[in-house]
């Protein structure tokens, strides 16, 4: 299938591993032009030196903090320059840490929001008005199946990823007339680092053993695993393309059948 990302410009955030990898891996293998930017300066070069070997696009990389303004608005006016107006962007932050409500502080709870749900109002902000200017754009966000069913023992995520749903649905009526999509997918479990310090945390508050954690796991999961990154990826890559350009405002599942509503 033929997704029509060659020569369009990528900005992925939390590019370093997991999700952001796997996506800015196979944006550039549809031939994309790439910008990636994360906190882990030497993993995020090791992930730029496989993005660029995986496509014949160019790719540019910046370490920094998406809760930095500052940081991140020079990275994107050095994309522009470098590689052009940014015509998809993956909105992707990481996940706030785990905790029960009664073990998380004020502070926590705002620099969970800053993380969670400032950055991703910033990065609209910026890459937004030029889409809606151009005409075309592909927005996607990360965010959890918490935002559908709260998740034990993740309190921050569970009420604030909600909020970032909210953004897409919001932005996507108002974006919608000068074709621009906005869409956001919600990941259960995948083996991700995120995922691992998620089992560290159980193993400390229950003390039972990593392979007790995944059986509960995946004994709610009817398919019986953990998804991949790349699973996701894809999904997310052809939210992004020509082909779905009929797919805006939706929050997009991808949990193996963890989540049990209906809707």
């Amino acid at each position: 299938m033929e997704l029509g990302l060659e020569g369009r410009t990528a900005l992925v955030t939390a590019a370093s591993r997991g999700f952001g990898k796997a996506v800015a891996l196979q944006l550039a293998a549809e031939g994309a032009r790439v910008a990636l930017c994360a906190r882990g300066a030497e993993d995020l070069e090791n992930t730029r030196i496989e993005v660029a070997a995986a496509g014949p696009g160019p790719v540019i990389a910046r370490a920094l903090n998406v809760t930095d303004d500052l940081a991140v608005t020079a990275f994107l006016a050095e994309t522009e320059q470098n590689l052009g107006p940014v015509d998809l962007m993956l909105v992707n932050a990481g996940g706030p840490p785990a905790g029960r409500f009664a073990d998380l502080d004020l502070d926590q709870w705002e620099a969970a929001y800053r993380l969670t749900i400032e950055s991703a109002v910033r990065l609209c902000r910026l890459v937004l008005p030029g889409m809606i200017e151009r005409g075309y754009g592909r927005i996607v966000q990360i965010t959890s199946v918490s935002v559908l069913q709260p998740v034990e023992n993740l309190a921050l995520s569970s009420v604030l990823r909600p909020a970032v749903q909210a953004l897409t649905r919001n932005l996507a009526v108002e974006a919608g007339s000068a074709g621009v999509t906005i869409n956001s997918v919600a990941p259960g479990y995948h083996t991700t680092s995120a995922v691992e310090r998620l089992i560290t945390a159980k193993i400390e508050q229950t003390g039972c053993t990593r392979e007790d954690v995944l059986a509960d796991w995946t004994r709610e999961i009817p398919l019986g695993r953990l998804g991949e990154p790349e699973e996701l990826a894809a999904l997310i890559v052809f939210l992004m393309s020509r082909q779905a350009g009929y797919i805006t405002g939706q929050c997009v599942v991808s949990d193996g059948g963890w989540v049990k509503g209906t809707f």
